[in-house]
């Protein structure tokens, strides 16, 4: 079977958690013999893969080409138009007058969406496939076209929904829009977790039978990385927040249940790793708390990082408002530190042997910090069943459940 996938970004060109999972999708998809050409808007000149064919659509079709080369990459799976506009009006900035002129077509990212969607059409009818996968609502436009200029069945992979990153407060009515098309034109959609398709069964009138679930697994990670903890003291306890700092993920929630926990436990230090809307607000309150001695703000981390800090860590904690899955709390556990999670999540289905909270019970989220790092016994059960637990979690079975729907896909495009 052939596979034309359709995403944003892939390893090493990405910036969020959609661009690992389809790296890791991808290679168990092919591991099980379907060929998947992967095509992507922007990338590399030279980008390979020894076992998919990657197709960088800016490359085939260079006079259709989105003139602002320098800052594709700002455009990750999770950001949004203001976000994405907001560094490119930095980046006009930067460049001479002439530069700048000729760098203002096509700023806006629905622009990069629609050209996007007219250079796939083209390759649609180039190349050989049986069915259309498409990853992220950036890709929907394209999807389609190339749904109508082939008539192959497609398939759209949510991931994540404007109401997931804004918390519902502030939903961008044109993201919303290629979203619901995208999703209303599709044969079939797979949705990343229960959580997700609610979501889309209540907020995108998507009918039950429409919607199939494939959790995503976890990703190996290098047992022998180690970290160089310069700014804690050995007999300090460490509690770790990973994440973009902005509503979705829960960050407020985060501050005030290390302030609680520190009113029982002096010897704990509170990391919060990453960069958001809302790390001034953050900072600032800590401040204001009296607990900035006992925090650190690393800013942004890349994977390697991440893994030290999850190798350091006594406990990981993810208070997310509305979190579609969550592989962070995955990458902590198999580095064997224990994780507390939200209830508000997508990875919550699956996870067995991890605390579980309430994203806005702090009071709980503190109660259950304290358990972890006081309790050796508590520690040591959930950091072993939790490390087998993980690493059960391939990438073979969300591939097989992939292979599952292409084939119900031609299933019905014969009728049968």
């Amino acid at each position: 079977m052939k596979v034309l996938m359709l995403g944003w970004e892939l390893p090493p060109f990405f910036a969020g958690g959609v661009g690992m999972v389809c790296y890791h999708l991808t290679k168990a998809l092919c591991q099980q013999g379907i060929e998947v050409t992967y095509v992507m808007p922007f990338g590399p000149r030279m980008i390979r893969s020894d076992y998919m064919k990657i197709l960088v659509a800016d490359q085939l079709f260079p006079r259709l080409r989105f003139q602002l080369k320098e800052v594709d990459t700002l455009l990750g799976a999770y950001a949004t138009p203001e976000s994405y506009n907001g560094e490119f009006k930095k980046y006009l900035l930067s460049l001479t007058p002439e530069s700048r002129a000729k760098a203002l077509y096509g700023s806006n990212v629905f622009q990069e969406a629609f050209l996007f969607a007219q250079k796939v059409k083209l390759i649609a009818m180039q190349e050989e496939f049986d069915v259309i996968h498409a990853h992220d609502h950036w890709t929907f436009p394209a999807a389609i076209a190339a749904k109508q200029a082939t008539g192959k069945p497609l398939v759209v992979h949510v991931h994540i929904t404007e109401f997931d990153k804004s918390g519902g407060l502030s939903v961008n009515q044109r993201v919303y829009d290629m979203e619901r098309e995208g999703m209303h034109a599709a044969d079939l959609i797979i949705v990343v977790s229960n959580f997700i398709k609610q979501r889309l069964m209540n907020n995108y009138g998507v009918p039950d039978w429409k919607i199939r679930v494939v959790h995503n697994a976890a990703e190996p990670t290098d047992p022998n990385i180690d970290h160089d903890a310069s700014k804690i003291k050995e007999t300090d306890k460490i509690v770790l927040f990973i994440g973009r700092i902005t509503l979705q993920k829960g960050p407020d929630y985060f501050v005030e249940a290390a302030k609680k926990v520190l009113e029982k436990d002096q010897n704990v230090k509170f990391i919060m790793a990453g960069t958001g809307d809302m790390l001034p607000r953050m900072i600032e309150r800590v401040a204001q708390l009296g607990i900035a001695d006992k925090f650190i703000f690393p800013g942004f981390v890349n994977r390697d990082e991440v893994a030290k800090l999850n190798k350091i860590a006594d406990v990981f904690v993810m208070p997310s408002v509305s979190e579609p899955f969550g592989i962070v709390p995955l990458e902590a556990m198999s580095q064997e530190t224990p994780a507390i999670i939200s209830r508000q999540s997508g990875v919550a289905e699956v996870l067995n042997h991890v605390l579980k909270v309430d994203f806005w019970d702090v009071n709980d989220i503190a109660s259950k910090i304290l358990a972890v790092l006081n309790y050796r016994s508590l520690q040591n059960e959930i950091k072993q069943h939790g490390l087998v637990e993980v690493r059960s979690m391939t990438w073979d079975k969300p591939a097989n459940q992939c292979v599952d729907v292409y084939n119900e896909l031609l299933k019905m495009k014969r009728g049968g």
